[in-house]
């Protein structure tokens, strides 16, 4: 999800009636917020997107008549004309939509965990909903976060802990969801620019480490970009800051190449890396798609820049090694969904281009199909394509009453999920590991069904295919012996092992050293 900040140009159609705006925008900086991160985000995605329309529905825009219980791969949606807020409850089947399930907050986002949703909402509320999709997306508890505290984004990591960053203030919570309690507090004062408060938004979890995006924009100045923009690395275990530079004196951040991180941080099922988007100045073609190594901590450089595009990059979603989707906003203030090839770094091609500042939201589902939140006026909804081509199979955007903000899968297992009924699905480490040439990559299911598991080499680039097979739910393993799809054996080198199963996707880092 992108950021909700804007040019002067696009702020100051927020005094334009809502009824006569074809793209309405919300306020500037300071009402920031880019989405959400790995829990809620659908990383249990197929590496191929080709089978994205066979047996297609038909689709249409009327919200479904069903009541909105419950059922597995739907799609929350937290939608606003920032006077009023709402939530619709889309199937990702029939693609009906319940418009109206629950009543939330004007400025709010949303994660799946553990069968909850927990909806943030933002500036000027400062809370925490938790809604129950089995219990007709009943409010079952709220807790705040703080008076003024403008909280962006929540992670949780057990039923009684969770994180949330906290925008106006300079120290991240620690919480337990269940009953609101505070555990404690990590200090981020020292990654503040000059105005004191580091400007802290999104979180992504990987293993034990909590990355969160410090913006550091300049309040004294229209919350423009200052010099330089961080991610904080938290170890959860001890709830204190990772060193990424130990060049340097004392615990460092790791650095982002580009100025103010703007989208979620998501992590690459196909190369085991985090990317994000940074936006830098808005209207300076001075940002891009960055990749960070979760495990050292380095930044891996930009794969996809502002310059390649010609636009501001604000929201960016890759499905496939070679296949990346982004909104960009164009020097007219427009938003469009275009591809590009995080391999090579260049545009693909230009996917929907509406002549407004409209879209909002690109998320890869468990289906297999490209999500789009459409802000249009006149037909606000979503809009879905086939992944692996880019067309699209609505013939309109599936309602969702008020304008859609913010789209959370609600899939049984994701990263960092865990499943209120089942054990986890996980990939565990191979061994041997460096190994010659032979290793075994062992992996637990929480559901039985259709297992692939496939070998990629450090650039990304498909090796073989060691595992496709339907799979009872529990403890099995894949083995590889170093050869690729011909049979041939392999160079020494790092390789990465994805496990794709239903409701979960892993990666496990390897090397083959001869």
């Amino acid at each position: 999800m992108c950021s909700y900040r804007f040019p002067l140009a696009v702020v100051l159609s927020l005094f334009i009636p809502l009824s006569t705006s074809a793209g309405a925008a919300p306020a500037s900086r300071e009402v920031s917020r880019t989405g959400r991160v790995t829990s809620g985000r659908a990383t249990a995605a197929s590496a191929s997107g080709a089978s994205a329309t066979a047996g297609a529905p038909t689709i249409g825009d009327a919200p479904a008549t069903v009541s909105p219980a419950f059922t597995a791969n739907s799609l929350f949606v937290t939608t606003t004309d920032f006077s009023s807020g709402s939530a619709t409850w889309i199937d990702l089947q029939s693609k009906h939509a319940t418009i109206g399930v629950a009543s939330i907050f004007s400025d709010a986002t949303a994660r799946y965990y553990n069968g909850l949703i927990y909806v943030v909402n933002r500036l000027g509320q400062d809370n925490v909903q938790v809604l129950d999709p089995d219990a007709g997306f009943s409010t079952i508890r709220q807790f705040s976060t703080g008076n003024g505290s403008n909280p962006h984004d929540i992670v949780c990591t057990g039923p009684s802990t969770c994180y949330v960053t906290r925008y106006e203030k300079a120290n991240l919570w620690k919480m337990d969801p269940s009953n609101g309690a505070v555990l404690g507090t990590i200090d981020l004062s020292a990654l503040a620019d000059a105005d004191g408060i580091p400007e802290m938004d999104q979180l992504a979890l990987v293993g034990n480490r909590l990355f969160v995006s410090v913006q550091r924009l300049d309040r004294n100045n229209a919350f423009q970009p200052t010099a330089a923009s961080y991610i904080a690395v938290v170890d959860i275990s001890a709830d204190t800051l990772l060193d990424a530079n130990a060049h340097v004196p004392g615990v460092q951040p790791i650095t982002t190449t580009h100025p103010d991180p703007f989208s979620e941080m998501q992590l690459d099922g196909f190369t085991g890396t985090l990317y994000l988007s940074e936006t830098g100045f808005f209207g300076l073609l001075d940002g891009g798609v960055e990749a960070i190594d979760p495990v050292t901590l380095q930044s891996l450089g930009t794969i996809f820049t502002e310059s390649a595009t010609g636009e501001d990059i604000l929201d960016v979603e890759i499905v496939a090694p070679d296949l990346g989707y982004a909104i960009i906003s164009t020097p007219q203030f427009y938003t469009h969904l275009i591809s590009f090839n995080p391999r090579t770094g260049a545009r693909i091609a230009t996917v929907y281009a509406p002549s407004a500042y409209v879209l909002q939201d690109v998320e890869r589902g468990p289906d297999g199909l490209l999500y789009l939140a459409d802000r249009t006026i006149t037909a606000p909804g979503i809009r879905c394509y086939n992944a692996a081509t880019g067309v699209e199979i609505t013939t309109s955007p599936v309602s969702t009453g008020l304008p859609p903000f913010d789209l959370t899968f609600l899939v049984p297992l994701q990263t960092g999920v865990v499943s209120k009924t089942v054990a986890p699905s996980s990939i565990a480490p191979n061994y041997p590991n460096p190994f010659n040439p032979r290793t075994t990559v062992p992996f637990t299911l929480a559901h039985a069904g259709f297992t692939r598991v496939r070998i990629f080499d450090a650039r990304g680039l498909f090796v073989r295919e060691i595992l496709a097979a339907r799979l009872t739910a529990g403890n099995h393993r894949a083995v590889w012996n170093g050869t690729d799809t011909a049979g041939h054996a392999v160079a020494s080198g790092v390789y990465f092992a994805r496990l794709q199963a239903p409701g979960f996707t892993g990666v496990r880092k390897m090397v083959l050293l001869k």
